[in-house]
């Protein structure tokens, strides 16, 4: 029973009490008495006092004594500095006990899984470079490395049609997982991490280096990243050398060649060499061999080639073939960089060559498998023909310097091939030309080492045979090179006149003699070093060379700043010399003795932080930016530190938006932060305020648009706000939806650079916007977009009106194809529109009904009534938020009817007052604009229509005078207001003239087809010119479908003939008293099916 008890004791903190604490509580602590860990306070990182002070229980998470408290403390979100102490600890193998934290585990995954997802969003941008090295550092295992690739897969975006993208979060990520990879070493601190130092690996250890070997070498880290990078890539452009093939396999390779440099004995090299051709065996397979081996083979080159033995011999057989095929292309892509010609004297070859021969001798000696698989490389015709002719005598030079046995084999299947009689008539002249080289060296090298070899193949029946093919073939080049073969071979076994000549000029050429010549050839081996050192040299240059026309090349995908899509314009033709009088220096000799009246700068000022003499009064605390919202709350309510006050305005808009996506964070702190937010005022003249306040509050309405719009629509009639803030409040509303609807304008909404201005009589902002006319920033923003507006409503109006007054040159008015093509290329796909969802219930409800109760409330003192630049930003604001949703609206019909008397009730308030009648009628336009649908709109708001166009038509003529009647404008202004009411009436005839012409084209179709079919019976007096209404003989309508004639007119044909009763007419307004039973129809008329017939024959 005693085991099931802990020894405890508690003692009373030493803290200070002032004068509200109640006298009778203690503050106790309560800890173990077993030895228990302190983690330091400071651990080599400042304490950040510029956070909001923890609280008691979280200073008391932060006793370090177990696994579990470094969970518990990640996941209660601990400020800078404790997060920082507790990363440097954790990186510390066995600081916390014996657990390591590089190991796999459940502890350990929860653990990375929390540091991923909670800590990683919220401090990576706060933390300074060597603070997130700290942090990568503790994510460099395995665990982190896919705990990383999970979150960066899981948060990339899929597409452009987001409230608000991840593409900060994707940044950060990416941004980390370079910092984890980066350096030559990784892979194998890596697996230092993996086996821990042990001399023994158990079987978890292998399996772990396993996994770490397919992860690092496949193509899972690149294609995660280069999918992330393409999707947010046009909105932040970081380029990043993971989502390259080219620059990850480089990186690959420079981290095999670390991990065979590392064999030094200290921990188990089978285990290394092992994991070393496991990482490069996976990295042969990842598509880019020429970039993995330039990177690798310079750092595996010694002067004995010990690490290049210890490379193949690790290696699987599958793995030896395909790292020997991509060797020899490898080096045949650098003899033919470095202009190497084939057909050349051996003299020509550069003084390189013998650095390469001992190359590939390093590389096939000792490994009988190599060499076999090198000897079926050079067999092969269509693998031989992928070599220079360097590369080929190279490889046949290390056959014979290591295995000359080898040769005769190799001989045979040569010959073999090349008298083959398929191969001479249907082969490549290519491989053709590579095999007859390869069998002319080969039979040079074993007449060397074995003469009787080469003159029993050549006295064989196959090689006799075979020439004879090459003699009779039909192909020019194929018979040439029979003879050169056939020539050399004999020079070989022959002696004096008795050696094989054909006598004719196409084998006295110098081609033929350096075909002939192969058979004398000789390799030298060569130093490695040289080798080595011409290689690293390579690298250097083409890294110099090659790094400026990738930036040079990606600026040419647009064409006046659009994003062009398509094939790139040729570039123009560049001016190579001066054109025009040369210009000439005058250098004057006494020029020194002028400048002495000059006088210099003056030198800048020292930092006003480093001015103070004494160091103790040099603040080391600076504030650093907020990571939770909380902090940022906190940051916002102090008015009496500077740096914090301006810190937290300046990362508000940017915390917010980072966070909206991750987890309930901002959703929970919403109402609260843009509560601090309606109220909040300027302490310490900070530059751009207005802006950064009005950043962050559209950022906190764009987190929750269905929960926020609402309460922040109430904010806006709420007492106590000035006008400034209702303004703000309006413009968050009306920028916020534009933002939700796709119509993000970065640069707008983005603070302007203050200080760049020469010095001047102007005085400073805050002053100047009180004492001026100018637009305040509370409405700047507002203003500007509407202005946008205007312009697209009006400009095709404009248009329209060009074009009929200059009919006259219609005949001149074309649009070329290519400009049509021009504008198809620049075209791109319209994102999602968001705010047509939620533009009822979460703006225009609220701020209508909230509007109508403050009317109802207060009548004219309301400051909506009485204050024109609060009603017109308000009216503005419905107008853009209407645009923005455009003609998708939900519930429209009726959004339609109440804005539309909403503005009809203004028309008496606002006709003396300029500012307010030109955000009614732009209203008013917007309105029009929207709703697509003309023939509802006359059908079923006629009456506002009249009422509207009456309105506005006196408001065109009351501004034609400019007598000055107006208040608040001058001649611009009115002649602003006298466009928009010209586009209004213009808009209202648009929808009278459309619904004119279906109404009266379905009439004049009706009567067309009935005076074809029956006989004419007037009924009433004519409706359309001069035209009767007709109706069929026998009359089958009632009463009341007589009137509908006459009145609508509504009857349309709907199938063909034969017709009857039921089929030939159907009426929209249902007939109860029609019965075709009892009323003769057309159907039963006795010549109904005659006049069918004639009417059909007409």
């Amino acid at each position: 029973m005693a085991d099931l008890f802990t020894a405890v004791r508690s003692r009373p903190l030493k803290t200070t009490t002032t004068s509200d604490d109640e006298p009778g509580l203690t503050a106790v602590r309560t800890s173990n008495l077993h030895q228990e860990t302190t983690l330091p306070s400071a651990a080599g990182f400042p304490k950040d006092s510029s956070d909001v002070t923890l609280p008691r229980s979280k200073d008391a998470l932060f006793q370090i004594r177990s696994p579990e408290d470094i969970l518990l403390l990640f996941r209660s979100e601990p400020d800078t500095s404790h997060l920082l102490a507790t990363l440097s600890k954790l990186s510390e193998p066995g600081s916390v006990g014996d657990f390591n934290f590089f190991d796999t585990g459940p502890l350990q995954t929860r653990i990375t899984s929390s540091l991923v997802n909670d800590i990683l969003p919220n401090f990576w941008p706060t933390l300074k470079a060597e603070e997130q090295l700290l942090l990568a550092a503790t994510l460099r295992s395995l665990t982190g490395i896919n705990a990383v690739l999970a979150k960066l897969k899981q948060t990339s975006p899929s597409g452009r049609d987001r409230i608000s993208d991840n593409g900060q979060q994707v940044t950060v990520l990416i941004d980390c997982l370079t910092l984890i990879l980066s350096g030559n070493d990784t892979a194998l601190r890596l697996s230092h991490h993996a086996d821990n130092d042990q001399t023994e690996l158990t079987t978890k250890q292998h399996l772990m280096a396993r996994e770490l070997a397919t992860l690092l070498g496949s193509g899972k880290i690149v294609s995660i990243v280069a999918q992330a990078t393409d999707t947010v890539k046009l909105d932040h452009g970081m380029p990043t050398w993971l989502a390259k093939g080219t620059d990850f396999a480089a990186w690959l390779g420079r981290n095999i060649a670390t991990i065979y440099q590392s064999l030094d004995g200290e921990i188990d090299e089978v285990a290394m060499r092992a994991y070393g051709a496991q990482v490069l065996t996976k990295a042969l397979n990842i598509g880019y061999p020429n970039a993995l081996l330039w990177a690798m083979i310079p750092l595996l080159i010694d002067d004995d080639a010990q690490m290049l033995g210890y490379m193949l011999h690790s290696l699987p057989m599958h793995a030896k073939k395909q790292l020997l095929e991509q060797l020899l292309r490898w080096l045949s892509s650098l003899t033919s960089s470095s202009g190497i010609d084939v057909e050349k004297d051996l003299e020509n070859v550069p003084s390189v060559m013998p650095s390469i021969f001992g190359f590939l001798n390093a590389v096939v000696s000792d490994d009988s498998a190599v060499q076999r698989h090198l000897q079926i490389f050079l067999a092969d015709p269509i693998l031989s023909s992928s070599l220079t002719y360097p590369i080929r005598q190279a490889a046949t030079s290390a056959l014979a310097t290591i295995a000359p046995d080898s040769l005769q084999d190799l001989l045979e299947k040569l010959m073999a091939t090349f008298s083959a009689r398929l191969f001479i008539d249907h082969a490549p002249v290519l491989q053709q030309e590579s095999i007859a080289q390869t069998l002319l060296l080969t039979a040079g090298y074993l007449h060397r080492h074995n003469p009787m070899a080469v003159l029993v193949i050549a006295r064989s029946s196959s090689h006799m045979q075979g020439t004879s093919n090459r003699l009779d073939a039909s192909g020019h080049r194929a018979r040439w090179l029979g003879m050169v073969v056939a020539m050399a071979v004999s020079s070989l076994i022959d002696k004096g006149g008795s050696k094989m000549n054909f006598g004719t000029d196409e084998v006295q050429t110098e081609e033929a003699e350096w075909y002939m010549g192969l058979v004398t050839a000789k390799g030298d081996i060569g130093d490695l070093a040289r080798f080595r050192d011409m290689l690293l040299k390579t690298v250097s240059q083409s890294t110099n060379t090659h790094s400026k026309p990738a930036k040079k090349q990606a600026m040419s995908s647009s064409i006046n700043g659009i994003a062009v899509f398509g094939p790139a314009r040729p570039p123009r033709p560049a001016q190579t010399e001066v054109i025009g009088e040369k210009i000439t220096e005058l250098v004057e000799e006494d020029s020194d003795e002028d400048d002495e009246d000059l006088k210099p700068y003056a030198k800048p000022d020292s930092d006003a932080e480093d001015s103070d003499e004494d160091a103790t009064l040099v603040n080391r605390n600076k504030a650093r930016p907020p990571v939770y919202i909380r902090h940022l709350m906190a940051m916002l309510r102090d008015d009496e530190s500077h740096d914090r006050f301006q810190l937290g305005m300046q990362h508000a808009a940017r915390l917010i938006r980072r966070k909206a996506n991750f987890g309930k964070e901002v959703k929970d702190h919403a109402e609260e932060l843009l509560g601090i937010l309606c109220n909040l005022q300027d302490p310490f003249f900070t530059p751009d305020f207005d802006e950064l306040k009005l950043q962050a509050m559209i950022a906190a309405l764009l987190s929750d648009v269905e929960h926020i719009g609402p309460w922040l629509s109430r904010q806006a009639f709420v007492e106590g706000y000035s006008i400034a803030e209702r303004c703000i409040i309006l413009s968050a509303l009306g920028l916020g939806g534009r933002e939700l609807a796709g119509f993000k304008n970065e640069d707008e909404l983005n603070p302007t650079i203050s200080g760049t201005d020469f010095a001047s009589t102007r005085l400073p902002a805050r002053l100047h916007a009180t004492y001026t006319a100018e637009h305040s920033t509370s409405t700047k923003l507002i203003d500007t977009a509407s202005r946008k507006i205007e312009d697209q409503l009006m400009q095709p109006l404009a248009l329209k009106a060009a074009d009929v007054t200059t009919a006259h040159l219609n005949a001149v008015k074309v649009r070329t194809f290519s400009s049509r093509m021009e504008v198809e290329r620049t075209k791109r796909k319209a994102p999602a529109n968001q705010l047509a969802k939620v533009f009822g219930p979460a703006f225009f409800v609220p701020l209508l009904n909230l509007y109508q109760q403050e009317l109802a409330a207060y009548g004219s003192r309301s400051v909506f009534s009485s204050t024109q630049i609060v009603l017109t930003t308000f009216l503005r604001t419905l107008a853009l938020l209407l645009h923005a949703s455009g003609p998708a609206t939900m519930a429209l019909p009726q959004i339609t009817t109440d804005f539309w008397d909403l503005l009809l009730s203004l028309r008496v308030q606002t006709i003396t007052i300029l500012p307010v009648l030109e955000a009614v009628l732009f209203a008013l336009l917007t309105l029009l604009e929207v709703n697509t649908d003309k023939r509802r709109l006359a059908q079923e708001e006629a009456k506002k229509m009249i009422e509207t166009q009456t309105w506005v038509e006196m408001v065109f003529e009351r501004t034609g005078g400019g007598d000055g009647a107006m208040v608040g404008g001058g001649g611009e202004e009115e002649a602003k207001v006298r466009s928009l009411a010209a586009g209004v009436l213009i808009k209202l005839r648009e929808v009278v003239e459309e619904y004119q012409k279906e109404l009266f084209g379905r009439v004049i179709d009706f009567l067309y087809l009935t005076a074809r079919l029956v006989e004419p019976m007037p009924i009433g007096l004519p409706l359309v010119g001069n035209l009767p209404v007709y109706v069929w003989r026998g009359s089958t309508l009632c009463s009341r479908c007589k009137d509908l004639v006459l009145r609508h007119l509504t009857f349309t044909v709907s199938t063909a003939p034969p017709w009857s009763c039921e089929t030939f007419v159907e009426v929209e307004v249902g007939c109860q008293s029609f019965d075709p039973s009892r009323n003769a129809g057309l159907c039963n008329a006795p010549d109904a099916e005659q006049k069918v017939e004639e009417a059909e024959r007409q």
